[in-house]
This record gives structure tokens, C-alpha cells and sequence, in this order.
């Protein structure tokens, strides 16, 4: 690791903390995460030379994977049942998503075809973003405008949340720095990240650095073998380095750049969540999941950051992170092989 990338990386978490530390005080949610984001994004828009060291932020996912992974229980297995359901519901809220903006990004930001397209999906920014350039899209489009949806909802959501719908914050204290008599178990938490992160490699699960080790905790959580959560002060951790890396998304833009895509992504991730809204709302009988947690659920943010919320606002972490762990890898898994299909009905309808 050269020093100055390990300089860079210092300087950028000590800016990221003061964001994170002034949230914590105000008594925000996730303040380490929303703080961090918010402060990078500024300094990110006005040019400073930062970055995170990439190893670091899979090392500190890892350590998000494992928390949301101890947060499943012996009584996840027997929910899995009722979740069909919310499968399907799923799959309607994705396309539904997709056609609604896809439209909006033709008339309103008077983008290409290609780009509209693949700026529609509600998910995999980095695939979008390959796939989409390499059809001939603008690229820089595409990406900016994933990381504004993102970034839209992680500020949005859980102050929404916290301030207009009652719901249980987690009342389960946790220690700050660990307790003595949990060692062991903090033992076997480390495993889980470690056999998670370079299992999940290796058999190619979606954003693996995160899922590997959140599949691995869980299963050790719902046999009963551990109960153990990871530190709180590793936790925090995670958040300042997520965040942080989160904001440093808008390095090389300009402030004129900026605010035209987040003019545009607030109008698309408006309507985004308006259609997750709705559909909670109309099928969470159907379902068997609280509004709040089947809006969480159905939200186009990211796996990491909405499991996040879920996790810090007492809703359902297991079938938030199921939710949004298939939305993922169904987008890009379809989306780009589906673009083949779009472009023939296109073509068919201009002949």
C-alpha cells in the first residue's frame, strides 16, 4: 500500500469522522454512515485529492455482513415460508420501477435510449454502469445517477422513518468494545467473516465481500451455536468507512453536473419509492411483513445501507437483506441480458 494512498485514506476518514461525529451528536440515524457521506460528498464536489483504500472498504463490509448476519434468529427459518409472496411483489415493484423511469429519463433528462435503460434499474450500480457504456451509453450518466439514488435514499429514508412512521427502535444493548465473556464467540464471528469473504469469492455470490459473510453469521446464529454480536466500535467503523466511500462517488464532478443529475434522480427515486410505497401499502396482508419493513424491502437502495436502516430502526434485517440480496442479482442477471430483447422491440416499433 503506498503511503500516500494510506495518507489520502487518513485524511479522508479524520473529514469523514468530524460528518459522522456532529450526526452522532444531533442524534441522527446511522450517524456515521449519514455524516461521513454527507461531508465527502462536499468535499468529493469541490475537488479534494481523497480516496478510501478499496481493501479497506470489502474488510469493513465484511464486518457489516457479519453484524447483519447475527441479526438473523432461530425463527427466520420458519418466516422464510411466508416470503413467496413477497417475491413476487418484488418482481412487479423492479419492472413496474423500470418502465416508469426509463420514460421519465427519455422526456425529462432527454437521455439516449441505452442510457435511459440502464439508468432505470434499481440496482447494480457497477454492472449498470459497465454494461450500459459498453452498449454505447454514457457511462458517466449512468454511473452518477446510480450513486445519486443511493445516496438520495440513505439520507432520506431513515429520517423518514425516524420522524413519520412508528417503528421499534432495537432495545438489545450492545457493548461499545466487546465483553469479556463473549470471546469466544467473537472468535467464531471473525471466522464467519473470513470463511464468508473467500467463500463467497469463490462460488461468485453477489457483492460477496458483504453476502459471504452475512450467509456464514447467520447460519451460526439460527443453530443456536452463537448469539454474539460484533462490537459496536467495529460496527461504527464500518459505517465511517461506507460512508465515506459513498460520498467520494462524486470525485471529478462539477457542482453544475451534480445538480442537474440530482434533480433528476430525486424526480426518478421519487417515483421509485412512490411505487414501493404503494404496493406495501396494497399487499402487506398478503405478504405477512409490516409497511415499514416491505417499504425497506421493496426500496431501490443499496443491500448494504437499507439493511443498515432496518437494522437501526428495529424492522425485520433478515428479510430486508433476502429482499434486496435477489433484487440485486436478478438485476444483473436480466437486466443486461434482457437489453438484446429491448433493443429488437425498438427497432420492430420504428420499422
Amino acid at each position: 500500500m503506498q503511503k500516500s494512498v494510506l495518507v489520502r485514506t487518513l485524511h479522508s476518514l479524520a473529514l469523514g469522522a468530524v460528518g459522522g461525529a456532529l450526526f452522532y451528536a444531533l442524534d441522527l440515524p446511522l450517524a456515521w454512515m449519514l455524516g461521513s457521506m454527507c461531508f465527502m460528498t462536499f468535499f468529493a464536489i469541490r475537488g479534494l485529492d481523497l480516496t478510501v483504500y478499496p481493501p479497506l472498504r470489502l474488510v469493513m463490509t465484511a464486518v457489516l455482513g457479519v453484524m447483519l448476519g447475527s441479526s438473523f434468529s432461530t425463527e427466520t427459518v420458519e418466516k422464510i415460508s411466508i416470503w413467496s409472496n413477497g417475491l413476487l411483489l418484488l418482481f412487479v415493484c423492479v419492472i413496474l420501477s423500470m418502465i416508469v423511469t426509463y420514460f421519465y429519463f427519455r422526456k425529462f433528462g432527454q437521455f439516449d435510449r441505452v442510457t435511459a435503460y440502464f439508468s432505470s434499474a434499481p440496482g447494480g450500480f457497477n454492472v449498470m454502469y459497465e454494461v450500459g457504456a459498453e452498449k454505447g451509453g454514457d457511462g458517466r450518466k449512468i454511473a452518477l445517477i446510480h450513486a445519486t439514488r443511493v445516496l438520495l435514499l440513505v439520507m432520506v429514508v431513515p429520517l423518514a422513518f425516524r420522524f413519520t412512521v412508528e417503528v421499534t427502535e432495537s432495545s438489545e444493548e450492545l457493548s461499545l468494545f466487546g465483553k469479556w465473556d463473549e470471546v469466544s464467540e467473537y472468535v467464531w464471528l471473525l471466522v464467519a467473516a473470513i470463511v464468508g469473504y473467500f467463500g463467497g469469492k469463490i462460488i461468485r455470490l453477489p457483492a460477496y465481500h458483504l453476502m459471504g459473510p452475512l450467509i456464514v453469521a447467520a447460519l451460526l446464529e439460527m443453530t443456536g451455536f452463537i448469539s454474539a454480536k460484533p462490537p459496536m466500535i467495529l460496527v461504527y467503523a464500518a459505517q465511517l468507512v461506507i460512508g465515506t466511500a459513498i460520498g467520494l462517488r462524486f470525485l471529478g464532478t462539477t457542482v453544475q453536473e451534480v445538480k442537474n443529475v440530482i434533480l433528476l434522480s430525486i424526480g426518478s427515486t421519487g417515483l421509485m419509492m412512490i411505487i414501493s410505497t404503494v404496493l406495501a401499502v396494497i399487499f402487506t396482508g398478503l405478504v405477512g411483513i409490516s409497511v415499514p419493513g416491505l417499504i425497506l424491502a421493496l426500496s431501490p437502495g443499496g443491500l448494504a445501507e437499507m439493511s443498515l436502516v432496518a437494522l437501526a430502526l428495529g424492522i425485520d434485517v433478515a428479510f430486508v437483506s433476502v429482499m434486496h440480496v435477489i433484487r440485486i442479482a436478478a438485476i444483473i442477471a436480466l437486466v443486461p441480458l434482457f437489453y438484446p430483447v429491448f433493443e429488437k422491440l425498438r427497432t420492430a416499433k420504428a420499422d
